[in-house]
């Protein structure tokens, strides 16, 4: 069975969308999950939702709390180390695709891709 392209738009319909949502994170939920056993890394994650008054937490608040309080003081450093920026992102991105940032431009935009898209 293959799987068709989602278009990524609003959807309308409240109830369609409240049911996708519900669907959505139920299974971002459970990647967290695995990504926390398959790796045995720290995950949590808050949902805000229009749907519920309370935010979605993983695994549970407190959990969410001390994950929160640690990365808080750790210093800046250590907070910012893994930290991309989008101007870095596309840069690196341009590289990667053929060279400089002038020439990279031009590769990408000869490949049917405008800058813009990247």
């Amino acid at each position: 069975m293959v799987r068709t392209r989602v278009n990524l738009s609003l959807i309308e319909s409240i109830t369609e969308r409240k049911a996708s949502y519900k669907k959505r994170q139920k299974g971002y939920l459970k990647k967290a999950q695995e990504l926390s056993t398959l790796c045995d890394v720290e995950t949590v994650t808050v949902v805000y939702s229009p749907y519920h008054d309370e935010p979605k937490v993983f695994p549970n608040h407190d959990a969410v709390i001390n994950t929160f309080t640690k990365f808080r003081e750790l210093s800046e450093l250590e907070q910012s180390k893994n930290r991309v920026t989008l101007e870095d992102f596309i840069e690196k991105r341009i590289k990667k695709l053929g060279g400089s940032t002038v020439e990279g431009e031009e590769a990408v935009q000869g490949e049917g891709v405008h800058k813009k898209d990247v």
